[in-house]
């Protein structure tokens, strides 16, 4: 399978999840624009792949540099093909921890981003007849987390890619979520680190779960990616693909 000559923009695209789908579209021949709140240029340098390779800064929970981001896209390359939504965060925070300025912060970069890309880049696709949109969902909201924010962000996140995929199925365009549990990145290192128990109770716990029983990585997720962007997954559109090694093979 082969996306060269197609465009792909990837959010959260420095490190960990986003940074394995970067390195998955390049190989597969797409030119890809790595978008982050730090400088991703660097991350590019090396990857496989003959397409171009563009690194942009970018606050995705500000309107003004998402749309600098959009500007820039389609003055280089005319249209985006596929959207890669992967930027978030996610704070611990139970409810009586949990501030409404909290709130608001995780919705604003966990969800809203995918409204502002797809109303920016779907013109394009339509025009086309040909699209992808993936988001990174999550396991945890089948889960028995209390990360209060971050789970309602991520149920968010789910809602929107089946609302999306009911409206623009009939353009060509599908609309998927790839949906991880711990993964082990950079990101979630850092946050156990901070709050325990430590990160390596908390994989060995969750492989526990799993039916897969190893450590869930970034490359499991950017796998699944490059066959929902190809033809091969053109009849697939408005799922949550869980990918887990099975940790939520019971979940309603």
């Amino acid at each position: 399978m082969t996306l060269a000559g197609k465009t792909a923009v990837v959010t959260g695209a420095a490190r960990g999840i986003g940074r394995a789908y970067v390195e998955r579209l390049a190989a597969d021949g797409a030119h890809v624009v790595a978008v982050d709140v730090d400088d991703p240029t660097g991350g590019l340098a090396g990857l496989a792949g003959g397409g171009a390779k563009l690194g942009l800064v970018c606050d995705v929970s500000r309107s003004d540099q998402v749309a600098t981001v959009v500007a820039t896209v389609l003055g280089r390359f005319g249209r985006v093909d596929i959207l890669v939504n992967n930027a978030g965060i996610f704070p611990v925070a139970d409810l009586e921890a949990v501030t409404i300025d909290l709130w608001r912060r995780v919705q604003a970069v966990n969800v809203e981003p995918i409204l502002r890309f797809a109303q920016a880049f779907s013109p394009g696709m339509r025009a086309a007849g040909w699209g992808r949109i993936v988001n990174t969902g999550s396991a945890s909201t089948l889960l028995h987390g209390r990360d209060l924010a971050y789970l309602t962000s991520k149920a968010g996140v789910h809602g929107l890619t089946r609302a999306l995929a009911n409206e623009l199925g009939d353009s060509g365009i599908t609309v998927n979520a790839i949906a991880p549990s711990v993964v082990a990145t950079e990101g979630f290192l850092g946050r156990a680190r901070e709050k325990g128990p430590t990160a390596d109770e908390v994989l060995t716990r969750i492989s526990a779960m799993q039916t897969i029983r190893r450590l869930s990585v970034p490359a499991d997720l950017g796998n699944v990616l490059g066959f929902l962007v190809s033809d091969a997954a053109d009849f697939i559109t408005g799922q949550i693909i869980h990918v887990d090694g099975g940790l939520t093979r019971t979940g309603a």
